[in-house]
């Protein structure tokens, strides 16, 4: 089984090979953090959702920006947390995809030492102390704070070697095939499409029923407007139509009464005046004009 380390440094300790096989890919601990949650009884699915929620405190980054690997501890309502940035899972993935490559695991680098009851196995390289003092709790500190943390503890200077055992996979807890891990990033844009499409549409309908309002209410003003101007009107059927037939009659009248007799007396008569009525007695008639 061959080991390749990705390191603080965002680089892998080896190229990777073309299809390899038998691949362990350890990340550097100090690009994670481990940690231990205890929740009321429920169940896996619920737990995986509030665990995030839980930890939101002891973090640095947004729970958004990050992924979260639960393992049920022995101890009962007990979590086990590893917890890594979501960027470096996907440089990881798109190496390995590039290189064609489907490793056997990969996992934090301190859970290649060996597990040991009450102890602390660890491994220093270059003043870096790597260590793992739980099944599945451990870090990497300098040398110096790692003796001074753990002074009192029995130490065991160990050699790492991956456990097929282990429960921990930042693979299969993640990694996505074919259409699912293609559309898995492009979830984010779509939801964000989607709830802005839904946004727009709802404005949309709310202005096209302000405006409806705003026409009912024209049309009824129209029409209240037509039957005081044609109370002679019963129903309305085509407010336009029948405003253009009234307005009709009532330039025919206007023409009948400018030819009717006391128009023809005001004009022949009195020019410029109005005559209001004309009254026939003994033979006499009688014009009142209005000036």
């Amino acid at each position: 089984m061959k080991t390749i380390v990705y390191s603080i440094t965002g680089e892998f300790s080896e190229p990777i090979p073309e299809s390899g096989k038998d691949i362990v890919i350890a990340i550097d601990a100090r690009l994670l953090s481990t940690h231990q949650v205890t929740l009321p009884k429920m169940s896996n699915a619920k737990a995986n959702k509030a665990i995030p929620f839980v930890l939101e405190n002891q973090l640095l980054d947004d729970i958004d920006l990050l992924q979260f690997f639960p393992i049920k501890s022995i101890q009962a309502n007990t979590w086990s947390v590893v917890v890594i940035a979501t960027d470096i899972i996907h440089k990881i993935e798109q190496e390995l995809q590039q290189a064609k490559c489907k490793p056997v695991a990969i996992v934090p680098d301190f859970l290649l030492l060996p597990f040991m009851e009450e102890k602390v196995s660890y491994i220093e390289n270059e003043g870096i102390a790597t260590f793992r003092n739980d099944i599945y709790q451990g870090g990497c500190l300098e040398t110096s704070v790692f003796q001074e943390l753990f002074e009192g503890s029995d130490l065991v200077k160990s050699s790492p070697s991956f456990d097929p055992q282990c429960k921990i996979n930042l693979h299969s807890n993640h990694f996505k095939k074919g259409a699912q891990g293609y559309f898995h990033a492009w979830r984010l844009p779509v939801f964000i499409a989607l709830i802005t499409l839904l946004l727009a549409s709802v404005q949309m309908w709310t202005k096209n029923n302000q405006l409806e309002t705003q026409i009912n209410q024209q049309r009824t003003n129209n029409e209240q407007q037509f039957r005081d101007l044609f109370p002679q009107v019963k129903r309305i059927v085509n407010i336009r139509v029948q405003s253009k037939q009234e307005l009709a009659a009532v330039l025919e009248k206007n023409k009948l009464y400018q030819h009717d007799l006391l128009g023809k007396l005001a004009t022949e008569v009195f020019p410029n005046s109005r005559v209001s009525r004309i009254v026939l007695e003994n033979q006499k008639l009688t014009v009142e004009i209005i000036e």
